[in-house]
C-alpha cells in the first residue's frame, strides 16, 4: 500500500511523530489544543491506524486530566 504525502498527511504524521515523542506543542512552541488533537485522532481513525490513535487518544487522557496534568 503507498500512501501519497499529500501536506495534511505531512502534518498529521508530524503532529502525531511529536506527540509519541510526548511533546505538548508545535515547532512554534504553541501548546496543541483538545480540539485539534481530535481531529488528528479522526484522522488516523479514517485511515484505519489504530496504532496511532492509540497512541493519541492516551495522549489526550493525560494532558487534559484536570487532577494530574492539566495544561
Amino acid at each position: 500500500m503507498s500512501i501519497k504525502l499529500t501536506p495534511k498527511n505531512y502534518v498529521m504524521n508530524i503532529i502525531y511523530e511529536r506527540i509519541k515523542e510526548n511533546i505538548p506543542y508545535d515547532i512554534n512552541l504553541n501548546p496543541y489544543k483538545k480540539e485539534y488533537l481530535l481531529e488528528t485522532l479522526k484522522y488516523f481513525e479514517n485511515l484505519e491506524e489504530y496504532e496511532k490513535c492509540h497512541i493519541i487518544n492516551k495522549f489526550i487522557k493525560e494532558r487534559f486530566n484536570h487532577q494530574f496534568n492539566y495544561y
